[in-house]
């Protein structure tokens, strides 16, 4: 039986899911990729130079607490984790797991349907090692275990993993595919760049896509069920389906399109480093193609069956990942090692929601977190490095963001 849905299954998630819950719409977006890239496992996959890239990705939903990460991520693999069925459409591990004992449960595997091989023979003993983790709190995930982010860095990375049993000497998993979704706020971001090993932080980070959200889509004090509403009924039960239908019927490798082909390479030079770049900016670029291209793969699985990356693809694809990009900072904000980094981000941060205030505002605001005297000093290099503006109100004085630059449409390149 074809495809139910007459838009892309992601699209119709949010349609579903949006009228009934505060989550942003980003959120929920993000939400249903990863549950796309749980489904396709490594059935699908893209082959770029001497790699092969599969549609796992790592999903981090990051804003303040009680916006909708936890909404979103449950609710959307609840399209996953349906108990009637034998075999489930993607398998996962719960966030309060070791890497040793992720790394056993992968190792174990997870049955598979039984299959018919040569000559007419069923085979039932099949397992697959691809999975998913599922952690609405990162922190009860990361502080599993001390190598867990070394670990999670490799299993982004590689479909086959060596390791040493305790009776057994040394093993190998064969075609392991590894997605994370999950939930954090930016302090414990920010916290764990400078706990951590730089290189292993960074590492990790830049394989993540940070969602990042600092407010509710909206007020909705009384959310109507999904099932009290037909057209959101309809539309639950038809992405079951669909997905059903695309976890069994996606197979192979993607091609992509003349057209996907020219669209990537506009866009590519953008991805250069830049001299003002942050450490989590020159991280996440060195990785931008590789997300663009998993994305692409989501993307044209969530909308037809061929394996194909076309155009429209491509480019949602790099305006996705480009929106990441673009509030990558503000998730970092206030990581470094200047005693002055956590203040200036509190300084921006606050400064951001009021579209401007003054510096007894500030000192009101953030009374409990700054002193006087570091509140002057980073004023200054907040000045300084342009990243505030003086404006002048009368006998006032007030800080404020820095005027956007908006191109000249009559200046000669």
């Amino acid at each position: 039986m074809p495809r139910r849905l007459t838009k892309t299954w992601y699209n119709s998630f949010v349609d579903c899911t949006l009228p009934h819950c505060e989550a942003p719409r980003s959120f929920l977006e993000w939400s249903a990729f990863s549950v796309l890239g749980g489904v396709l496992k490594n059935h699908v996959y893209f082959k770029d130079g001497l790699y092969t890239l599969y549609p796992n990705q790592y999903i981090i939903l990051t804003g303040p607490p009680a916006i909708g990460k936890g909404t979103a991520i449950n609710y959307a693999w609840s399209l996953v984790k349906d108990g009637s069925k034998p075999f489930p459409l993607a398998n996962t591990i719960s966030d309060r797991v070791t890497a040793p004992r992720i790394l056993q449960r992968i190792a174990e595997g997870w049955p598979i349907a039984p299959q018919v091989a040569v000559g007419g023979q069923i085979v039932t003993s099949l397992r697959e090692h691809t999975c998913t983790l599922f952690s609405t709190e990162l922190r009860v995930l990361v502080t599993a275990s001390d190598w867990m982010l070394e670990f999670m860095c490799e299993c982004w990375d590689r479909n086959a993993y060596d390791y040493d049993t305790k009776n057994m000497g040394s093993s190998i998993i064969k075609n392991m595919c590894t997605s994370l979704i999950g939930g954090t706020v930016p302090d414990y971001i920010r916290g764990m760049e400078k706990d951590v090993d730089a290189s292993v932080a960074g590492g990790f980070s830049s394989r993540c896509l940070f969602i990042f959200e600092d407010k509710k889509s909206k007020d909705l004090p009384f959310a109507q069920p999904i099932e009290d509403n037909p057209k959101s009924l309809d539309l639950y039960n038809k992405l079951k389906e669909d997905l059903d239908y695309i976890s069994r019927n996606m197979r192979g490798e993607y091609k992509m399109s003349p057209d996907a082909k020219i669209a990537f390479s506009n866009f590519y030079p953008s991805i250069a480093p830049e001299p003002a770049d942050s450490d989590a900016m020159l991280n996440f670029k060195g990785r931008m193609k590789s997300h663009i291209f998993k994305t692409a793969m989501v993307l044209a699985a969530g909308r037809k069956d061929d394996l194909i990356l076309e155009g429209v693809d491509m480019r949602v694809a790099i305006q996705l990942i480009s929106n990441v990009q673009r509030k990558l900072d503000r998730v970092f904000r206030g990581a470094g090692n200047s005693r002055l980094a956590e203040t200036s981000a509190r300084v921006i941060s606050c400064v951001e929601k009021t579209s401007m205030c003054s510096k007894r505002e500030l000192l009101r605001t953030l009374a409990r977190h700054v002193t006087p005297d570091d509140l002057d000093k980073t004023l200054w290099l907040l000045l300084e490095i342009g990243h505030l503006r003086l404006i002048q109100n009368g006998k006032s004085v007030y800080y404020a963001l820095p005027k956007p630059i908006t191109p000249n449409p009559t200046a000669k390149p």
